[in-house]
């Protein structure tokens, strides 16, 4: 199982996202939260709201939701990370690749 994050400008944005994944069977679950960011962009400071989501999702799928997301994302320059877990509980990891095949 691995999560891969994104960080989105606006709240349905992150919905429309996730419930896209969802009903592709690309990811198992899909979570977002606010957070406050600050960052240079173009020799500009930017302080601003942003949403971050994360996508549970399988390695085998990775590829796919990456490009989704890049096709989707309204950023010039979307951040998109992959995390993979030190440790996932078997139950969970077996929940999440049943939802997504």
């Amino acid at each position: 199982m691995i999560i891969i994050q994104t960080t989105i400008d606006e709240e349905q944005k992150a919905k429309d996202l996730i419930n896209l994944l969802l009903e592709t069977n690309k990811i198992a679950c899909g979570t977002f939260h606010e957070i406050q960011s600050s960052f240079k962009w173009k020799e500009d400071l930017v302080e601003d709201i942003e949403f971050e989501i994360s996508f549970y999702t399988t390695d085998s799928l990775m590829r796919e939701v990456i490009d989704i997301v890049k096709q989707r994302h309204s950023y010039e320059l979307p951040k998109i990370t992959v995390l993979e877990p030190v440790f996932t509980l078997p139950e969970y990891e077996k929940w999440v690749l049943d939802s997504t095949s």
